[in-house]
């Protein structure tokens, strides 16, 4: 084996965290693709069928506040999410309503509605995504760790409807949108730092 051999094989194995990221767009990206060739269209509700579920935590070395703050900011969910732009409809105390551009091809609508719940009380943001590719209710919440202010579990439960999509896209679909969560988690853990 020569050495430009080695040198090929030795960084086409090391990670790449931007990687994941594309791989990510890619798998919403094909799983959007089947949506159009299948012909599918999509309505307002006012909750989506829930087809499939994502369920991720994360602990955080900070207090619930400070995590608070980054996850109830819901106008800067592109700093940790995969949605491009925000357009707010309508906003309160509490609610936001608004439409997002997320990964999909130059071609297709890569709009969805969401309406969000934000619950200080409880430390729970509540999204609900009425219209898209994929719907479904994805809540978040926070919760201090035992007896330590400095540590705060973060919960993601994202209840999915995954029936615009054929069936073999759906598992595509699910491990790209769950690698996001994963993804999620760890930039809120690193912006809580």
């Amino acid at each position: 084996m020569t050495k430009l051999q080695k040198l090929i094989i030795e960084r086409s194995v090391k990670p790449n965290t931007t990687l994941a990221s594309v791989t990510t767009v890619a798998i919403i990206a094909f799983s959007t693709l089947l949506v159009l060739f299948a012909g599918s269209t999509s309505t307002i509700s006012a909750y989506a069928e829930q087809t499939d579920t994502i369920n991720a935590s994360k602990l955080i070395n900070a207090s619930k506040d400070k995590v608070w703050n980054i996850v109830s900011d819901v106008d800067n969910n592109p700093d940790y999410w995969p949605i491009s732009i925000v357009k707010n409809i309508s906003k309160t105390n509490n609610t936001v309503e608004r439409e997002v551009t997320i990964p999909a091809p130059p071609f297709m609508d890569n709009k969805v509605h969401q309406m969000i719940t934000i619950n200080p009380e409880q430390y729970t943001v509540i999204e609900n995504q009425t219209q898209g590719v994929v719907t479904g209710v994805k809540t978040i919440s926070l919760l201090q760790a035992g007896n330590d202010a400095n540590k705060t579990e973060i919960s993601v439960v994202w209840n999915l409807d995954l029936s615009k999509i054929p069936g073999f896209g759906k598992a595509f679909a699910k491990d790209g949108m769950s690698n996001s969560v994963d993804e999620a988690l760890n930039k809120i853990a690193n912006a809580s730092k």
